[in-house]
């Protein structure tokens, strides 16, 4: 059976609770967004992260034919379903967005973009805690990609330091036809560095997920068997294998003075396999656009380089 993560049991629980109740104080939900490719479907979530909310359909689907023909295998909702992000610094600890889970940073837009953007599917959301830091995720994919990029902005409403920024996810490719929770867990590929790329692997349907990144700024990849949402365990390189386990890459910013913004570049990358993962083959890139800038006054606008599908 799935279980609840050490960091979720009841005292983390509470903490998050007031966490929510403050940071949603002067914010109202918003309905999940669904994006649809020929061999990706999910949907963003009010909070920020992956997914339609909790077991709803879709977590994240994954079709490797590319007809958009949905099986039962989803890689998120099974189980306790968790994708999350986080951010950390010494002004205020470790806050966090989980698909299941209460989230410490408050929603302020949820929006689809696709209508005005180069690409296919583009949803923007943005948040914001406290008075310590915005954050905006962009989520990109053509219809012809079998990955999603992601663009995550934050901006620093004070001086912060000791700055980190954690992705993370435990997937669960064979759970529904299967009935496994385990995957195959590895760190970096064929030509990929450690730091760069993490992925999970069904034993039996071989579904391939993985985070990858080419940022310039300092990261690193892991694999944790305590579903850590503290980004110091990845940027270590931990890595406990194989199991029901949470892949994670996590980006050591260190200090952002008040009014900068650091931008950072990642995906979720898939295949059939893990020797046909849709990695980019050039740069993630952002830049501007002058109608995202002018919807959050910040944005990440699009994709440089990346590769097309020649299926």
């Amino acid at each position: 059976m799935n279980r609840i993560p050490e960091s979720f049991k009841k005292p983390a629980l509470l903490a998050g609770c007031a966490a929510l109740t403050l940071a949603f104080s002067a914010t109202s939900m918003a309905a999940p967004i669904i994006m649809e490719g020929d061999y990706v479907r999910t949907a963003i979530s009010d909070n920020g992260t992956l997914g339609y909310g909790g077991t709803t359909s879709p977590g994240l689907l994954h079709d490797p034919s590319g007809t958009r023909s949905w099986g039962s295998e989803d890689y998120l909702t099974p189980g306790t379903p968790w994708e999350m992000f986080g951010v950390k610094a010494d002004q205020f600890g470790n806050v966090h967005n989980n698909n299941d889970w209460p989230s410490s940073i408050g929603s302020t837009s949820l929006t689809d973009i696709s209508g005005g953007s180069a690409f296919d599917n583009h949803v923007l959301w943005s948040g914001t805690y406290g008075g310590m830091f915005n954050i905006t995720h962009e989520y990109i994919f053509n219809d012809n990609y079998e990955r999603i990029d992601i663009l995550t902005s934050i901006e620093a409403l004070t001086d912060l330091t000791g700055l980190k920024f954690l992705r993370a996810i435990d997937p669960d490719p064979d759970v529904n036809t299967y009935g496994s929770f385990d995957t195959i867990n590895t760190r970096g590929g064929a030509g990929i560095a450690e730091e760069d790329f993490v992925n999970s692997q069904g034993a039996q349907t071989g579904l391939t997920l993985g985070l990858y990144t080419n940022s310039s700024i300092e990261h690193n990849t892991g694999i944790t068997s305590s579903w850590t949402n503290d980004p110091g365990a990845y940027l270590a390189g931990q890595n406990d294998g194989n199991g029901d386990n949470v892949i994670g890459l996590a980006f050591n910013i260190g200090n952002l003075f008040q009014g900068d913004l650091v931008k950072l570049s990642y995906s979720y990358v898939m295949g059939e396999t893990l020797d046909n993962v849709d990695i980019p083959d050039e740069p993630v890139a952002s830049v501007p656009e002058p109608g995202t800038l002018g919807l959050l006054g910040l944005g990440l606008a699009g994709l440089l380089g990346v590769r097309r599908r020649n299926k």
